[in-house]
């Protein structure tokens, strides 16, 4: 060991190469990873009209995304586009309306292939209804969609769970 003039020693230094710690780095990644799976999920409300007031149910089952029929104070509408009058489909007494069909036609031509719960129970739809619309109008727009294999038919309620009210299927 050489001393240099200064009196100071140096200690020979070796080469380090730099390290990733891959323990840390997957705990980081597992957390994310378990953040991104819960908060990820579909949404499971249906975001319900100002005019529109839910019937309450205890039901237990949760909305799933599918076609949306709503059925308003003076239009009944799928997914948001006015397709129909009420008066028009009071007038249908409980039987078909040719709008609603059409539309549903519609809808099935663009898409044509069916999953085996569909060939099995029919296309699922939910028709989104005030509390007070008469039965004969519901009559009507079930009869449509069940004309048209819609008839895994689910009407929307508030389900209220200990005080608490959810929108469910």
């Amino acid at each position: 060991m050489a001393f240099h003039s200064t009196g100071l020693y140096k200690r020979p230094s070796a080469k380090k190469t730099a390290g990733l710690h891959l323990v840390s780095l997957m705990d980081i990644f597992t957390i994310l990873v378990f953040f991104l799976l819960m908060n990820s999920g579909d949404s499971q409300e249906i975001e319900s009209a100002k005019f529109i007031t839910l019937p309450d149910s205890s039901a237990n089952s949760s909305f799933s995304n599918e076609l949306l029929i709503t059925v308003g104070t003076e239009f009944i509408s799928i997914d948001d586009v006015e397709v129909v009058s009420l008066e028009k489909v009071q007038e249908a007494d409980g039987k078909t309306v040719a709008e609603i069909v059409d539309v549903l036609k519609q809808r099935i031509a663009e898409n044509p292939e069916l999953t085996e719960f569909e060939k099995t129970n029919g296309r699922s739809v939910t028709i989104l209804g005030d509390q007070n619309v008469p039965y004969e109008i519901l009559r009507s727009v079930m009869a449509s969609c069940s004309q048209e294999n819609y008839r895994d038919i689910a009407l929307a309620v508030n389900q209220v769970v200990s005080g608490v009210v959810e929108v469910q299927r």
